[in-house]
């Protein structure tokens, strides 16, 4: 494996698309009770499926890799560039029943794969793992050798598990007294974190004007204007730590001072104090934040219906409008001249202060892997809560599940990789992609920690206090959103067929509200009206 960190884009914010199987109603799988943890593993071969990039496939198959030679299982891995191909493929292959031993997935997609009874839960499989013998004779590689010891992977301990990440696994299908079944493991996981310019917040003229970082949507409406006050007069010039204008960096050095933020492209059109990335994330964690509901499910028959048209959600689009009117919060599209679908660019380009994103993206407010960005020295904090009392963050990111194929031997050999993948490499495998632990053992792994003890990069040169330091600070069980007693709540929606389709369509509201100024209720209505499939009757 490649020992620099690689960096990943907001790949977790993107959701699945539509699931072209339709539902059949509720399932139960042939293979419940029927799993035999005894059985030798050695010599089995598997296919594995994800919609992974090429870094991020490269470290994965480094880790099977791993994998082979201790435990001998072979795992072939295949992307299919995407998590919506790779959600299509599987759902194409069904009926084929040529669809991967293993997949990666969010819940709308395992959803549909329930349905069609291709997907294994693994509740027996969880049972069955006390049952697999600490010790073999022989060897990963000749199980038949007649000296060695061969020694199998630790009993999982489901306990390990953040709770938040094993939630969503546990409301894609339920028994008769309504409990959930295990269908996936944790796998690759973020969330959304608030970058900000810590040059500019830490400077003493930028707080002699009273410019804090906003905790809650309330201080931003305060802070928000204060920004914009203290920065107009700068616009189209170099902002030196001195408070003064310069038009060159040759000038802010004569006069001793220091660079704060170069302006000269910056005017009061395309300068907004915070930028919000996803939209769609945006809508549906605020709708929870103001206490109402985005979707639920059916337990009975796992169909899914739409919630948002509520008090709750035009109380919040109606405190976002006004943000939005005040122009101090901004989508992609609100920034004059922005053609990306990103606001962290415009960040980067002193064109807002602060940016709301993925936690896997952070290594885009930076040159390079420990470079800062135009001599802009950022930090990471929570996003913005309406109150203390509701503090709410998006969780995202795939699961890792077995598919219904193969012999038992293999689909406890399957059991075994995603056990592997999800817990003794997970560590790894987070330190070289930027993706949070999702579970104790490996944020306590001697790889992850190394990572977050970095003072150096792979040269010996003194990291210049970005990237690593901001993914330090956003880390599972920092102070940002897992500390004891930090009082936030990961949450993740239910997945049902049609999920992805209701995400698509909500991705537009805040655009409709805060750009277009199209009225509240008529956005609302337009949109229930277009997903009145999913209107309980």
């Amino acid at each position: 494996m490649k020992s620099k960190t690689i960096r990943v884009l907001a790949a977790s914010l993107m959701v699945g698309a539509v699931s072209v199987l339709v539902s059949c109603g509720p399932t139960s799988s042939v293979y419940v009770g029927a799993v035999d943890g005894t059985l030798d593993t050695r010599g089995t071969s598997l296919t594995m499926w994800t919609g992974f990039g090429a870094d991020i496939s490269e470290q994965l198959v480094g880790l099977l890799t791993n994998f082979n030679n201790k435990y001998g299982i072979n795992v072939t891995h295949e992307t299919k560039g995407g998590y919506d191909n790779l959600n299509k493929s599987i759902n194409l292959s069904a009926s084929t029943m040529t669809y991967p031993n293993i997949c990666i997935g969010y819940p709308d997609h395992f959803a549909s794969y329930v349905d069609s009874d291709i997907q294994l839960r693994l509740d027996d499989f969880i049972a069955a793992d006390a049952d697999i013998p600490a010790t073999r004779t022989g060897t990963a590689a000749d199980p038949l050798a007649a000296e060695g010891t061969f020694a199998e992977a630790a009993h999982v301990d489901m306990n390990d598990y953040y709770s938040y990440y094993m939630t969503e696994n546990k409301t894609l299908e339920f028994d008769e007294n309504g409990n959930g079944y295990v269908l996936g493991l944790p796998y690759n996981k973020s969330t959304e974190v608030m970058v900000y310019n810590k040059t500019f917040f830490d400077n003493g003229k930028v707080q002699e004007a009273g410019i804090v970082i906003p905790e809650t949507w309330d201080d931003l409406a305060v802070v928000g204007p204060k920004i914009i006050t203290f920065l107009t007069p700068h616009f189209g010039h170099m902002l030196g730590a001195d408070g003064n204008n310069y038009e060159s960096a040759a000038q802010i050095s004569t006069a001793g001072t220091t660079l704060l933020m170069n302006l000269q492209t910056v005017n009061a059109t395309n300068f907004i104090p915070l930028g919000y990335d996803s939209s769609a994330n945006f809508f549906i964690t605020g709708v929870r934040q103001w206490g109402g509901t985005y979707t639920h499910a059916d337990k009975t028959t796992r169909q899914g219906f739409i919630d948002f048209d509520s008090a709750q959600t035009r109380s919040f689009l109606t405190e976002m409008k006004s943000l939005a009117d005040a122009k101090v919060l901004g989508l992609p599209a609100s920034f004059s001249g922005n053609t990306t679908s990103y606001c962290s660019g415009l960040y980067c380009n002193f064109q807002s202060v602060m940016n709301i994103g993925s936690s896997a993206g952070l290594g885009h407010y930076a040159d390079g892997q420990f470079t800062s960005k135009n001599g802009m020295i950022s930090g990471v904090t929570h996003i913005p809560f309406k109150s203390a009392e509701n503090k709410i963050v998006i969780s995202q990111g795939t699961n890792l599940a077995i598919m219904k194929k193969g012999s038992a031997a293999e689909q406890l050999a399957s059991w075994k990789a995603i056990k592997y993948l999800s817990t003794e490499a997970d560590g790894a495998f987070c330190a070289a992609t930027g993706y949070y632990p999702d579970c104790k053992s490996a944020t306590a792994s001697t790889e992850y920690q190394a990572f977050l003890t970095t003072t150096e990069d792979e040269n010996g040169n003194p990291i210049n206090d970005n990237t690593a330091n901001m993914q330090k600070a956003a880390v599972a069980n920092s102070t940002i959103y897992d500390a004891d007693g930090s009082g936030w709540i990961k949450f993740v929606d239910p997945g049902f067929n049609g999920s992805s389709t209701i995400r698509t369509n909500v991705g537009t509201i805040l655009n409709e509200v805060l750009i277009d100024g199209t009225a509240i209720d008529t956005v609302l209505a337009t949109h229930v009206a277009a997903l009145t499939d999913y209107v309980a009757k």
